[in-house]
């Protein structure tokens, strides 16, 4: 619901803004206008807008693929939990054992500590980083003989986990950036520069041309929401959640049941 309000206000404020315009204009100009005067604003605005529509599609294209690329690096940092966790069963018991309860303990934190705080702390949770630290004093614990015998389920064990740690990495990355001001300011100001334009173009009728106009910027105003709901993958109503961590814990729980 609070995503609806959301966009309801942004279109709003776009088509009463749009609207606030046509009535200004139309007051300034309606006794300065010619017969040539629609021909010029025509093919002046008609350029504008395809300008500001090329810039602002390509914005909003690239915040979607911002917040994809969030979505499927989270995906994969959980999922990567799996083989991690059965890699486990295939080392000695009681080190396997611990570093089963390390994993675990690091998905909890992200659940529990970090998500909450993402985008607010670059660095994370504390308990997450401390789940990881541990993972590879445990590993430095094995003995010679247990790493030679082991050597590929050791070795696969160091590159999943690394994997995870660059994923999780990433995922801290991408929750404290956002998008650079001068994007901001090409979207607003353009759709406040094609928005007066429109307004300077002359209709015989107020109404046709308050309902023209008004469309355009309802339009301008649902690319605007899209672009602020997509800029921060992890705040908002839009906000990545932590329920891949919740599934990847389920099916650990079904590896320790031997599925």
């Amino acid at each position: 619901m609070a995503s609806i309000a959301l966009a309801l206000l942004f279109i709003v404020l776009a088509v009463g803004f749009t609207t606030c315009c046509v009535l200004l204009g139309r007051g300034l100009i309606h006794r300065h206008v010619s017969e040539s005067h629609n021909q010029v604003m025509i093919s002046l605005f008609a350029s504008a807008s395809v300008v500001y529509a090329v810039l602002l599609g390509f914005l909003v294209v690239v915040v979607w693929e911002a917040y994809d690329s969030a979505h499927r690096n989270v995906a994969l940092e959980a999922a990567t939990l799996v083989p991690l966790y059965r890699l486990t069963y295939g080392m000695e018991p009681k080190h396997g054992a611990e570093l089963r309860v390390l994993i675990r303990d690091y998905a909890d934190a992200v659940i529990m500590d970090e998500w909450p705080i993402l985008g607010t702390e670059r660095d994370g949770s504390r308990k997450a980083r401390r789940a990881i630290g541990a993972m590879d004093r445990q590993f430095a614990r094995l003995d010679t003989a247990t790493k030679a015998a082991d050597a590929e389920v050791d070795t696969e064990f160091l590159r999943t986990k690394s994997a995870i740690v660059a994923d999780r990495n990433q995922r801290l990355l991408e929750a404290s950036d956002s998008i650079p001001w001068v994007m901001w300011l090409g979207a607003i100001g353009g759709a406040v520069i094609t928005t007066i334009m429109s307004s300077m173009l002359h209709m015989n009728r107020l109404w046709p041309h308050l309902v023209m106009a008004g469309m355009g910027g309802a339009l301008t105003g649902i690319l605007l929401f899209i672009m602020a709901m997509l800029s921060r993958p992890f705040s908002g109503p839009l906000a990545l959640g932590p329920e891949y961590f919740v599934s990847a814990l389920q099916v650990l729980d079904d590896v320790d049941k031997g599925f």
